[in-house]
């Protein structure tokens, strides 16, 4: 953002002074999703004198923050002309870089007082005082839940900004963004497998306008104050690299209540079925131990149970036969067995369920093909 007032300044004054949008003829500034992040110059320098307790630095920040604040009501900002009807005018902001995740470090002491101050407002009810973001470059053995931790900022707010898309994912190297207030973040055009079912499910309320936009780093995300990931959600983000059992198959029948093929009744359909032809390989869905292994169910006919990490399960009925053994551990992709027909069933199918916490789930939620 070259020539802005944001530019000018460097290290601890620009955690006062970034993410703002100037107000012509007016010497406030706000955020870009309309909550104020300092109204005036007064209630801007009673925000400082209780945060920053060196008077050297107040005075530092303040007068950096007055000349901002004269700046923004002026309008002076170099590149403002040339940008004005440019659709690249969405300029990029240089947030306050925490070198280190440790309260010795001015600028992180800085950060987690606002996290604090934000969570506090949380509890309440209120919107925080400021919406704060900075930028910290992530070292060799980072994860979005270890920097959660550290951050003491919930991991979905963390990895929704900043389009993680999958727990483990390396992070080394790259610059993030840490924001102050906990919240989703789901982008106006998502990417990432877990965006796009955050998209879906939440487009009701996103398209009705219920939540502001952020514009961050020049991209826009719908920001949903106190919102966190449904365990659904949480799930597909915790168990990365779930796949789908079949490699080919047809969508016979969703989750969900529906009315029986057999019975001809309204009846809650635990699982998904998933048409192919007799003989088609069934895949783990995801690593795990064949818990339960049963031949000629009268209703799943052939099936086998998988137990998987943090509470989940899946389960593979209507087998043809059965490629493992009870207590045997299996990996992602691993066949376990061939479609069939057998038990209660209208045509060669594999009928998938996933549970969470012993509660049936939608599988389609999970599955990322």
């Amino acid at each position: 953002m070259a020539g802005s007032p944001c530019k000018a300044f460097d290290g601890i004054c620009r955690a006062w002074i970034h993410n703002i949008q100037c107000n012509k003829g007016k010497q406030t500034c706000s955020s870009s999703s309309g909550t104020p992040c300092f109204y005036t110059l007064r209630s801007l320098g009673h925000r400082i004198q209780r945060k920053v307790k060196s008077k050297f630095l107040r005075s530092t920040i303040l007068a950096a923050a007055t000349l901002t604040l004269l700046l923004c009501a002026n309008s002076i900002f170099a590149e403002e002309e040339a940008d004005k009807d440019s659709s690249s005018s969405m300029q990029m902001l240089s947030y306050p870089l925490i070198e280190s995740l440790d309260s010795r470090n001015v600028l992180f002491k800085q950060y987690q007082e606002a996290v604090q101050d934000a969570s506090m407002a949380e509890i309440r009810g209120d919107l925080p005082s400021a919406l704060e973001f900075y930028s910290y470059k992530a070292k060799k053995k980072d994860t979005a839940m270890l920097l959660s931790s550290r951050c003491a900022i919930r991991y979905d707010s963390l990895v929704t900004l900043n389009s993680i898309a999958e727990n483990g994912e390396s992070l080394e190297g790259r610059t993030l963004i840490l924001p102050t207030a906990n919240g989703l973040y789901i982008p106006h055009e998502p990417q990432t497998p877990i965006e796009i079912l955050l998209a879906k499910e939440h487009s009701k309320d996103l398209l009705e306008g219920k939540y502001p936009t952020l514009t961050i780093n020049g991209k826009k995300f719908y920001f949903m104050k106190g919102v966190r990931f449904s365990p659904a959600q949480r799930a597909y983000f915790l168990i990365p690299g779930m796949r789908l059992p079949l490699d080919k198959s047809v969508l016979t029948s969703s989750f969900g209540m529906r009315i029986s093929p057999i019975s001809g009744k309204w009846k809650f359909h635990k699982g998904i079925d998933m048409a192919a032809p007799i003989g088609s390989n069934i895949y783990a869905c995801k690593s795990g131990t064949a818990t339960t292994v049963v031949k000629m169910n009268p209703t799943y006919g052939n099936y086998v149970v998988l137990r998987h990490d943090d509470g989940m399960s899946s389960l593979y009925a209507h087998m043809n036969d059965i490629s493992v053994t009870k207590d045997q551990k299996v990996s992602t992709g691993q066949i376990i067995g061939h479609v069939g027909t057998t038990g209660m069933s209208t045509g060669p199918h594999l009928h998938f369920e996933i549970h969470l916490n012993g509660e049936a789930q939608d599988p389609q939620k999970y599955l990322r093909n």
